[in-house]
């Protein structure tokens, strides 16, 4: 009996002691975290708040971040080198808060992404730069993205696909790197931040401009030249295309040149000219005022607009000047015919002889110029003005004038004249005019019209 009691004294001490031993434990871990504590990772058992959150803290400056690309660590800089610093304060004292203090072993393994990214307080400054310095040096060696584009090839347009660089945006990394860092991820992968291609080999816009290129330099064009018709070949307007930025043009510059080259081969002003004439068989002439040629600047705009059209054409060409025949012939079959050795003047109309006369030219020293002239102006009742050999001024009035060059000759009656043709010339002749019989004049100025050729020879 007295053993008895004697264990039962002992197992008393011992409770007693026991829940002395529980109580001062109890106490000691309401501040506290219990054996086996983990917050993120990190072992916080037997910490209270501020020492957990110094280990944390410490554990987080030495955290590696990484920029990555197919497995492989392209820069990376830990918490500290970032700027990063945390405060798990708050997390810890709601750890705190949620712990049994009583609890005999450690029940609570606490940790989350979450809770790590309400602990950072990032430096963006500091992330930038890292970033962009980091991305520099690696474009340093990366090949640049390309956009699709229209190209020349083989005399027509193709798309040239575009080209998926590595190089690295910048601020696109910047921004995925933070949000990797916000989301408390220890990397980010590099391909997030390629440059793309704003336009593909499949993007709308170059496709439709591939066809309007395509449609534009396979029309046929034409210009018809009096009784010709010149065809411009396929690959001359292809030539004349340009594309570049996404514009389609038509070069002023090579439609002027190749309208220069026709202007040389088919217009007539400026060349020397054959004619058969009356009495002396077939005469080379010099040009004079007569002859046409291209408007080269209105033929220039006509093509341009043509092409730009898009269609096949056929234009009318723009002349200036005197003379053009759609039918081909050089001066045609209606002219006045002007014979100086003859002293005699025929005027043919749709090559029959209408009117001839007697005539009388300019001295031999204000000989009437040679060439090819036409009359470019009708005047009655005028009055002709200029320079005696004397170097007295006259005035004389007539009553018919047409002027076919440019510094005062013309044909003219001229009733001071008591004779006409043979010699007479030589010592009463004009100062270059053709003198003509009042009563022959009136005749030939109503029937001759404006731009009427006038071949003198």
């Amino acid at each position: 009996m007295k053993k008895k009691n004697i264990f039962i004294g002992i197992a008393a001490a011992l409770v007693v002691v026991l829940a002395g031993a529980y109580a001062a434990r109890s106490l000691h871990y309401q501040e506290r975290f219990l054996p086996e504590t983990k917050v993120l990772g990190v072992d916080i058992a037997g910490k209270n708040v501020a020492q957990a959150n110094r280990a944390l803290t410490t554990h987080f400056a030495k955290t590696t971040y990484r920029i990555t690309e197919k497995n492989k660590t392209l820069a990376s800089a830990t918490g500290s080198e970032l700027g990063l610093k945390r405060d798990f304060t708050s997390t810890l004292n709601k750890l705190l808060d949620r712990q049994n203090p009583w609890g005999l072993t450690a029940v609570v393994l606490a940790g989350s992404d979450a809770d790590g990214a309400a602990a950072i307080q990032a430096d963006d400054a500091t992330i930038s730069d890292f970033v962009k310095n980091a991305t520099t040096k690696l474009n340093a060696t990366r090949t640049t993205t390309q956009d699709a584009e229209i190209v020349a090839k083989d005399d027509q347009y193709v798309i040239k696909k575009e080209v998926q660089g590595t190089k690295l945006n910048a601020e696109k990394l910047t921004a995925a790197f933070s949000k990797a860092i916000a989301n408390d991820k220890k990397s980010v992968s590099a391909t997030v931040a390629y440059e793309k291609p704003a336009v593909t080999s499949t993007s709308t816009s170059l496709t439709s401009e591939l066809k309007k290129l395509t449609d534009l330099t396979n029309i046929t064009g034409a210009i018809k030249i009096q009784n010709q018709t010149v065809t411009i070949p396929t690959a001359t307007i292809r030539s004349w295309v340009t594309y570049q930025n996404g514009q389609i043009d038509v070069s002023q510059d090579k439609v002027a040149a190749y309208v220069a080259t026709l202007a040389t081969q088919y217009g007539t002003y400026g060349k020397t000219w054959t004619f058969k004439s009356t009495k002396r068989g077939t005469v080379t002439l010099a040009n004079g005022t007569y002859g046409w040629s291209i408007a080269q600047n209105t033929q220039t705009a006509n093509l341009i607009a043509a092409v730009k059209a898009a269609k096949d054409f056929t234009l009318d060409v723009a002349t200036q000047g005197s003379g053009y025949h759609a039918d081909g012939s050089a001066i045609g079959n209606t002219y006045v015919e002007v014979d100086l050795k003859n002293q005699h003047e025929y005027y043919y109309k749709d090559g029959k002889l209408v009117l001839q006369s007697d005539i009388v030219s300019g001295k031999p020293k204000q000989a009437t110029p040679t060439g090819v002239w036409f009359v470019w102006s009708k005047q009655r009742n005028a009055t002709l003005r200029g320079t005696n050999d004397d170097g007295t001024k006259y005035a004389s009035p007539v009553d018919y004038w047409m002027p076919i060059d440019y510094t005062g000759v013309g044909l003219h009656d001229s009733p001071w004249q008591p004779k006409y043709g043979g010699d007479w010339y030589k010592e009463h002749g004009s100062h270059g005019c053709v003198n003509n019989p009042p009563s022959f004049m009136k005749k030939l100025y109503a029937a001759v019209s404006l731009g009427t050729p006038v071949i003198v020879y």
